[in-house]
C-alpha cells in the first residue's frame, strides 16, 4: 500500500475482497486541490469464481401461482434489492457491525432482518420500516447482540407482499464471520491518523464490513469517493447514489444475546 502526496493530500488506497489474494492497484487524482483536496479512485479486484454483489433473484412465491402477487404488483422496480457487499462471504472484527441494504421503491411498508448463528439458531430479528424512495438501509446490531470471534453467521433481509395465503417474498442472504483483532493490528488501528488510514488497514486485512462502515461515515464529505468505492465492486451507479434511509426506520424490534 502506498501513500503519496500530490499537490495537497491524495491517497492511494488498496482494497482487498474478503476472498481475494492480491492487492488492488489504486490511482489517485487531484482535479481541484483547493476545493476538493482528496480525490481517490478505488479499484477492487474481481470477485473469485464469478462471485460479486449479492442481489435478490426477483423474489419467490408462496401459495397458488395464479393468485400470488408479482414483483410489479408489489411496486418493485427494475433495480433489485441489494446487499452492499463484494461477495457472498464477508469478514469483520466488529462485535456489533452495521449491515447495509439497498431497497428499491415499492408498495411494501416493512422488511425483516434476521441474524442466524452457525448452529442455525436465530439470535436477532427486527422489523424495518421501509423508506418511501429508493434508499440504503443501515441496520446496526444492538449492544446486547454480539458476534462471537471465530464464528460465522448468516444474515437475511426480506420483504413480503400479499397475504399469508398468497405471498411474494424477496430475500437477500449473506454470511459474515467475526475475526479476532490481534494485538499488532489493534496497535496499527490505534495509531492511524485518519479514518481513511483506518479503512486502508481494515481493507488490507480483508475486513470488508469494517471498511464499509468507515466509508459510510465519510460519505457526506467525500461523495465521489463513496460512489467509486461501491462501483468498483460492481454495485451499480444508481445504488451507489441512493441516499441513506433515516436511521429511525428500525421499529418493532425483538432481539436476544448470542448464547
Amino acid at each position: 500500500m502506498v501513500i503519496k502526496s500530490i499537490g495537497s493530500l491524495s491517497l492511494i488506497l488498496g482494497i482487498l475482497l474478503p476472498t481475494a489474494a492480491s492487492l488492488a492497484n489504486v490511482v489517485s487524482r487531484a482535479k481541484n486541490p483547493v476545493s476538493s483536496p482528496l480525490q481517490i479512485s478505488l479499484q477492487f479486484p474481481p470477485a473469485p469464481k464469478g462471485d460479486g454483489p449479492v442481489s435478490t433473484a426477483g423474489g419467490g412465491t408462496r401459495g397458488g401461482e395464479s393468485e400470488t402477487p408479482s414483483a410489479s404488483e408489489c411496486g418493485l422496480g427494475n433495480t433489485k434489492m441489494t446487499a452492499l457487499v463484494p461477495s457472498q462471504k464477508t469478514l469483520t472484527v466488529s462485535a456489533h457491525p452495521t449491515f447495509f441494504v439497498y431497497v428499491p421503491e415499492s408498495k411494501v411498508k416493512t422488511g425483516e432482518f434476521v441474524l442466524i448463528n452457525q448452529q442455525g439458531k436465530e439470535v436477532y430479528q427486527t422489523v424495518v420500516q421501509l423508506p418511501l424512495k429508493p434508499s440504503i438501509l443501515q441496520i446496526k446490531l444492538p449492544e446486547n447482540v454480539t458476534l462471537e470471534t471465530g464464528s460465522q453467521y448468516q444474515w437475511t433481509f426480506s420483504i413480503t407482499c400479499g397475504t399469508e395465503e398468497q405471498e411474494f417474498i424477496d430475500t437477500l442472504e449473506v454470511s459474515i464471520q467475526r475475526n479476532e483483532l490481534n494485538p499488532t493490528f489493534k496497535n496499527e488501528i490505534e495509531k492511524a491518523q485518519s479514518p481513511l488510514k483506518k479503512a486502508e488497514l481494515y481493507a488490507r486485512e480483508n475486513l470488508w464490513q469494517d471498511t464499509l462502515m468507515i466509508m459510510a461515515q465519510l460519505r457526506n464529505s467525500e461523495p465521489e469517493l463513496w460512489q467509486e468505492f461501491l462501483t468498483s465492486i460492481k454495485i451499480n451507479q444508481q445504488i451507489a447514489e441512493a441516499p441513506f434511509a433515516p436511521k429511525a426506520t428500525v421499529s418493532n424490534s425483538e432481539h436476544q444475546s448470542t448464547p
